[in-house]
């Protein structure tokens, strides 16, 4: 009897036939329905460069790592954690290893210099646009805290989706980049999870940890 593919697998072969028809059917167009907007070239003021992502994130693991008691703040405490390790983790390796590794040029190369755009491997900076840093983090954040609290799916689904119409809105990524982003940012995610679950006495994701409940 054959092995069946992994999850891991089968996202990673969707998200790169869904890039590939990005890339060629879809990022052109949407990139120049946004530019056509009023407020082109105004948005773009308004970034928010990946690093300062990571703020709320140091800010929420330096509260639970030490804030004291039992119970909830354990069971937050770990989630926090492997949520924490998977968003930094994910940023780190896409802009030192991924971005570099394609070497795609922005939006703006695309709409006013088309005969430079295109995908330069090997010759990208962390600059690069592909994949996204943005969805990477989020992504690697939110997939620990989707599969642990599964109450607020709908809260983080909103979030991504929000995150990802500011991005194409802002000109900052076409929309392969970001399923690249997310992509890479979900694999970082199972990996750290994974490994978080070799030790058992260190299990982040064990099966008796209740959900930690509002008080």
């Amino acid at each position: 009897m054959r092995p069946r593919p992994t999850p891991a697998v089968k996202q990673s072969i969707i998200a790169a036939a869904l890039c590939l028809f990005a890339v060629v059917f879809v990022d052109g167009p949407v990139a120049r329905l946004f530019a056509a907007s009023p407020l082109f070239h105004h948005q773009q003021k308004y970034a928010v460069g990946t690093p300062w992502l990571l703020v709320p994130l140091i800010l929420v693991i330096a509260f639970v790592v030490f804030a004291h008691g039992k119970g909830r703040f354990k069971a937050a405490r770990k989630i926090a954690i492997v949520a924490t390790i998977s968003a930094v983790g994910a940023f780190i390796s896409n802009d030192a290893i991924l971005k570099p590794l394609f070497g795609r040029t922005s939006i703006n190369e695309y709409l006013f210099w088309p005969k430079h755009y295109g995908f330069y491997f090997f010759q990208g900076n962390w600059h690069s646009n592909f994949p996204s840093g943005h969805m990477a983090l989020l992504v690697a954040g939110v997939a620990v805290l989707w599969g642990r609290l599964p109450r607020w799916r709908w809260l983080f689904g909103i979030l991504l989706a929000i995150s990802g119409f500011v991005l194409l809105f802002g000109e900052w990524h076409f929309v392969s980049d970001l399923i690249a982003g997310a992509l890479w940012g979900n694999l970082v995610a199972l990996a750290v999870v994974a490994l978080s679950n070799k030790n058992p006495k260190r299990t982040l994701f064990r099966a008796s940890d209740k959900e930690p409940k509002a008080s």
